[in-house]
């Protein structure tokens, strides 16, 4: 069977990304839909509660059917999502809008697929193959989500072992994503700054993947040169808006390097340990990024001098494995200075778990471009090592 061949570089969505664009979304949404169902979790719901009244308002001024499905929970399971595709059916809707976290991303990526096809949540992940196209799909994210907002794929906990399951389909790509940076002015700074680091992951890892080209070397460089310009100013200036138009557009162009590149171990570990643990997604990216990067650093040092020159730091007159070294230790001081943690044992984990996290981070499909082979053993002691 022909393995897929995946284009150098696809980006089907229309992305707008500026400040107060939320106040012009009557004038966006009509070219996509006439009705539409505006998916969020109730966390969601009372942290943008303002911006949901926003746009549901916005969008009846320009005729457009609008109703807001809040039951999403957390962690959003294919169970619940099964319930919520059934109910979305019976509004005829053209259109889904996923709103605010990565939750209800996820979340509505699945039901544009459940509402046109007749199937169950957990069968996507064992027949990705689809009878109909998704319905029409816009993203609106409450926070910068390491590229999930507008990369095609989703995960979701599959309710009958409680795991993370990924599904990848290009037809997933949004309509449009929408990204108005004020309002991750309302999203906890903590957050803001975990998801950047994992943008930070994201990019990281695209640009020493096999399947990096010239096209997505640049989006991957240019997302970690934002980030390291502009967290430490979001870090002492939490209610300033501009680092955070900066981080909400290095987080669109992880997920379109991502989206081709396909390669984050960090990413495999981290939904793994979140599976297994009470840890966040953010969370855990932040902390096993670094380790990730070191993992690499042989395998691809010219890469990871390339990094080193846009993270800021000098590499002249010292040697390539020198100069990529210095990559890592710039995550390093960068998660010091906005008082990240960066050992898994500043969280209720135990060890006993790694063996069972391993297994199922191997599960994943962000390995298969790994300039270094990585198997079961070698991810568990990566999580030693971040312990």
């Amino acid at each position: 069977m022909a393995t897929e061949i995946r284009p150098d570089f696809h980006i089907p969505s229309q992305i707008f990304i500026r400040q107060d664009i939320l106040k012009d979304i009557g004038k966006i949404i009509p070219k996509f839909g006439s009705r539409a169902t505006l998916v969020t979790t109730p966390f969601d719901l009372e942290l943008y509660g303002p911006v949901i009244e926003l746009i549901a308002r916005q969008l009846k001024d320009a005729n457009v059917g609008c109703i807001v499905y809040d039951e999403i929970p957390y962690p959003p399971n294919t169970e619940e999502i099964d319930n919520a595709a059934a109910y979305i059916k019976k509004t005829n809707c053209d259109l889904i809008i996923g709103f605010g976290s990565i939750d209800s991303i996820n979340a509505a990526k699945a039901l544009s697929i459940l509402v046109n096809n007749y199937l169950f949540c957990h069968d996507l992940f064992s027949n990705p193959k689809l009878g109909q196209k998704p319905l029409t799909f816009i993203s609106i994210p409450g926070t910068p989500m390491f590229g999930f907002e507008i990369a095609p794929l989703f995960y979701l906990e599959e309710i009958h072992d409680l795991s993370n399951k990924i599904y990848h389909n290009p037809e997933l790509y949004p309509a449009a994503t929408i990204v108005d940076p004020l309002i991750t002015l309302l999203c906890p700074e903590e957050k803001i700054l975990k998801s950047s680091i994992g943008t930070l992951a994201i990019a990281a890892e695209s640009v020493i993947s096999k399947k990096n080209n010239d096209i997505i070397n640049t989006y991957a460089l240019k997302s970690i040169d934002m980030i390291f310009r502009n967290i430490p100013i979001s870090y002492r200036e939490p209610q300033n808006s501009v680092p955070r138009t900066s981080l909400s557009t290095s987080s669109v162009m992880a997920g379109i390097a991502f989206a081709v590149s396909f390669l984050s171990i960090t990413l495999s570990i981290s939904l793994a340990l979140v599976s297994k643990t009470e840890l966040d997604i953010e969370s855990a990216m932040s902390i096993i990024l670094p380790h990730i990067m070191e993992f690499n650093l042989t395998s691809s040092p010219g890469k990871y001098v390339q990094m080193s020159k846009v993270m800021g730091e000098d590499v002249k007159e010292i040697t390539v494995i020198e100069a990529a070294i210095k990559a890592v230790e710039a995550v390093r001081k960068l998660e010091t200075d906005i008082d990240i943690p960066q050992r898994l044992s500043s969280y209720d984990i135990s060890k006993s778990i790694f063996r069972e996290v391993s297994d199922l981070a191997a599960s994943y499909p962000f390995l298969e471009n790994t300039p270094r082979e990585v198997n079961t053993n070698e991810i568990e002691t990566i999580l030693i090592a971040a312990y």
